[in-house]
């Protein structure tokens, strides 16, 4: 198997196959590393994470990491056994959760987001979240209002009761997805980045900003603090809950077992599928693979979510008929 170059971690299971890994920008613990690994995977022992050997993936080249430890996982190639001092193999199981798909054609066709949102959004952050870049002289320019959750995903958004999240009282019933707690302002490179699940918020740890994925440094938002405002009544700040929601959809997307970029059909890239000439249902083009139609059936269900919501709202006050 080619070796992920968006990873500088890898874990085996001992038959030499890639169950999960990342890339340490600096400051992922052990601890951390394995409370993901037990996230993504089932493993019916008790297991520990081992150095691997130089030269072989599957044999034990050091003592076992103390899965309690908060010191800094450093770089390499770990396998997972028993714990010591037997160190014997064990059976990994990848879990079968799947992150979520998320749309990008209202970006990249221009189509507008719910107006009060983007200014309500604009109103409360000026500046990206992500890197806390202010917005100059009311040029939002490059600045984009995020959504937490993906509006494509209201059917789970609904069987999840998600609205519970949402303390908000300046939004409509039924439009709790376009509550200002549900979205945040952010530069476009780090909009993308976000929907692509490579970088992620964790409310657990002071809402640093962690990125799971190999980039130039000096691209990387890994390590800041994600901005709230501090003078903001706490109902109208982006939930915690929903922020930690997307968090877990980035290690299943990027930790989960050989990484997005290892898979054998090339991932989505909006770029090229959704400008001119980009979107063609022909077979054998990426839109008629199975990723493809599941992106399709996503951007659909983005694109008509306003429709949606306000049926839904009509039907709570009894105005129309299911």
């Amino acid at each position: 198997m080619a070796e992920n170059h968006r990873r500088n971690v890898h874990a085996f299971n001992s038959n030499g196959a890639e169950v999960a890994g990342f890339f340490q920008h600096g400051g992922v613990s052990i601890s951390t590393f394995i409370g993901w690994i037990n996230e993504v995977c089932y493993i019916p022992a008790e297991w520990a994470l081992y150095p691997c050997k130089f030269d072989n993936n599957r044999a034990v080249g050091g003592a076992a990491l103390d899965s309690g430890s908060r010191d800094e996982l450093q770089p390499g190639r770990y396998v997972i056994r028993t714990l010591p001092p037997e160190s014997v193999q064990v059976i990994v199981y990848l879990t079968t959760d799947l992150p979520r798909t998320r749309a990008y054609s209202v970006n990249y066709t221009y189509t507008p987001h719910d107006t009060n949102f983007v200014t309500r959004i604009r109103d409360r952050d000026s500046r990206c979240c992500i890197t806390g870049d202010l917005v100059v002289g009311g040029d939002y320019t490059g600045f984009e209002a995020a959504h937490i959750f993906p509006l494509s995903e209201t059917d789970i958004w609904n069987d999840l009761n998600y609205k519970r999240f949402i303390e908000d009282d300046q939004v409509a019933p039924g439009f709790e997805m376009n509550s200002i707690q549900q979205g945040f302002l952010c530069s476009s490179t780090e909009h993308r980045m976000f929907d692509d699940y490579s970088i992620g918020v964790n409310p657990d740890d002071n809402y640093r900003i962690y990125d799971f994925v190999g980039r130039d440094p000096n691209r990387s938002p890994h390590g800041k603090i994600f901005y709230r405002n501090p003078n903001e009544h706490q109902r109208y700040l982006p939930s915690a809950d929903l922020l930690r929601d997307h968090f877990r959809q980035c290690v299943l997307r990027h930790v989960k077992g050989a990484g997005e970029s290892s898979d054998a059909q090339r991932r989505f890239d909006p770029d090229i599928d959704l400008h001119a000439g980009g979107f063609n249902l022909a077979t054998g083009s990426w839109w008629s693979g199975s990723e493809g139609k599941r992106q399709l059936e996503a951007e659909l269900a983005g694109r008509l979510w306003g429709s949606v919501a306000v049926q839904s709202q009509k039907r709570e006050v009894g105005q129309v008929h299911p």
